[in-house]
């Protein structure tokens, strides 16, 4: 049999000793990849401890052994559990060297498949008529063989046929009706028109230029939705924010005390109701766990393990938690060899691909992304005419993979100073929409223009108020234009331009 009971050793002894390592393997590494003969207690043992990491479980030689010896399995030679156990902790394995076992350990699970596959094929051509054609031969060979060696290529993903599961999914479906699909945003008037932003495996994009505050909005989206639905949040910073500056950000967001106050410590000299807003923020916080890394010169396949490994080890499978990485951005990684847009396009391709595929429960994603980027030059329009803003695609910044691989993209911007005085009480921010792959169920705000008082159409928008840190949604331009509307009620033909909608494709 193709096996080597050195590298299984070698890698459950790296488990046993580095579990948070689980993380860098657990998508192409399972109870299959050990031999399953005279050596079954190895596989037994992996079995066990995947089952501990993915749930988060703390596991030490003692508890492991007491785990393998419940299952009441008799292996060969009456080895004993214990011992065994004992000896691999006592291997010499470096941290370093998990995901290269693991690797070297696959190898040989693909020999033995590749290996299988032929002794099928040389039984089938052992078998076969006389009479058949060449092209039935080299079908027949074809199809034994690859039924192996395509597993390791498309694996779980192989094409389905949609027709057959149609009938029975929106059956199902219209049997247990759902009023929400993901974890929706603090916002009503956002949910209203585009549904949830943090769906399973989705990435939620921000576009902004610097200093707009798109990270002051991701932070504050993240952290509320952490404290309604008690979910994780892990926040990746690329090097431009310290720890520190997070908490007084965050700190000031949900208080709503100025950051100079709590930078320089003289909330506590600064009143009594600013001492109460600073220490009712302790009450909101017990719900909200938000967990900060520091990304700053890590490549991306890095960032991605370190991803799993998180989850793996502190969220456990199968439960829900928020992904926020601030923000998207060219790293050390460039070698010269690759453009800034490349490597960029490479990053996204490689985040939706481990939130996608690689981290899932019950065979479906179960985290979504929200993330930001930088406007190129012509997205850095702030405070002039309005005429002058461009609220479109063309302004996102280094790559058009950005989007093409994300569910929802938003443009966030600083309002000129036009708009502030035609839509006083509307907020310093606008929010707008340049793609959704879903919309909730005001969706037709979303999709078509807006009428303003003077007669000219808009592209819908939502209108936030950003004070300090605090973030504060004030409906979208279809609000905007009843309340400016001196009835204070329009009618819906004459602010959402349905009957316009043909002429401005023309």
């Amino acid at each position: 049999m193709i096996f080597s009971l050195e590298l299984e050793q070698h890698l459950l002894a790296a488990l046993i000793k580095y579990p948070e390592k689980y993380g860098n393997i657990a998508s192409f590494i399972n109870e299959n990849d050990f031999c399953a003969d005279e050596n079954s207690i190895n596989k037994t043992i992996f079995y066990v401890l995947r089952q501990a990491l993915e749930n988060a479980e703390k596991m030490d030689e003692v508890l492991l052994s007491q785990r393998v010896d419940a299952l009441n399995i008799s292996f060969p030679n009456d080895i004993k559990i214990s011992d065994y156990i004992h000896s691999l902790a006592l291997r010499k394995v470096s941290a370093d060297n998990v995901e290269k076992i693991a690797q070297e350990l696959k190898k040989y699970t693909v020999r033995r498949e590749i290996f299988e596959g032929a002794k099928k094929v040389a039984d089938s051509m052992r078998k076969m008529s006389p009479a058949v054609s060449y092209n039935d031969i080299i079908e027949g060979a074809d199809n034994t063989f690859n039924e192996k060696i395509n597993f390791f290529d498309v694996g779980p993903n192989s094409p389905v046929n949609i027709s057959d599961e149609m009938e029975e999914w929106i059956e199902v479906r219209g049997n247990n009706p759902v009023t929400e699909f993901g974890l929706m945003s603090p916002y009503k008037r956002v949910n209203d028109v585009y549904g949830s932003l943090l769906r399973p495996g989705n990435i939620t994009v921000i576009v902004a230029r610097s200093g707009v505050g798109k990270t002051r909005f991701c932070m504050d989206f993240c952290t509320k939705v952490s404290a309604q639905y008690n979910v994780p949040v892990l926040h990746f910073d690329n090097g431009e924010m310290s720890k520190e500056e997070l908490i007084v950000r965050q700190c000031s967001a949900l208080s709503g005390v100025s950051a100079n106050l709590l930078e320089t410590g003289q909330w506590r000299q600064a009143g009594e109701e600013t001492v109460n807003k600073v220490r009712a923020v302790w009450e909101k916080v017990k719900n909200i766990k938000f967990y900060y890394f520091n990304v700053g010169g890590m490549g991306v396949d890095n960032m991605c393990a370190t991803l799993r490994r998180f989850y793996y080890s502190k969220i456990g499978r199968g439960k829900p938690m928020i992904f926020s990485f601030d923000y998207i951005k060219t790293t050390f990684e460039n070698n010269g060899s690759k453009s800034e847009w490349q490597i960029v396009g490479e990053m996204v391709d490689k985040f939706k691909k481990t939130i996608q595929k690689e981290i899932l429960s019950d065979g479906g994603p179960i985290i979504p992304m929200i993330t930001s980027v930088q406007s190129n030059r012509q997205g850095i329009v702030n405070n002039r005419q309005a005429q002058d803003v461009v609220d479109d695609e063309s302004i996102v910044s280094l790559s058009d993979r950005i989007t093409q691989f994300c569910s929802h993209m938003f443009i966030l911007r600083q309002k000129t100073l036009d708009e502030i005085a035609n839509e006083p009480n509307f907020g310093t921010h606008k929010l707008i929409n340049v793609k959704s792959r879903h919309l909730g169920a005001e969706y037709m705000r979303a999709i078509n223009p807006v009428r303003m008082p003077d007669g000219s159409l808009r592209k819908n928008a939502i209108n936030l108020q950003m004070d300090g840190f605090n973030v504060e949604e004030r409906g979208d331009m279809v609000d905007l234009v009843r309340a400016l509307d001196v009835n204070g009620e329009l009618d819906a033909d004459d602010n959402v331009a349905d009957d316009f909608i043909p002429e401005l494709l023309r």
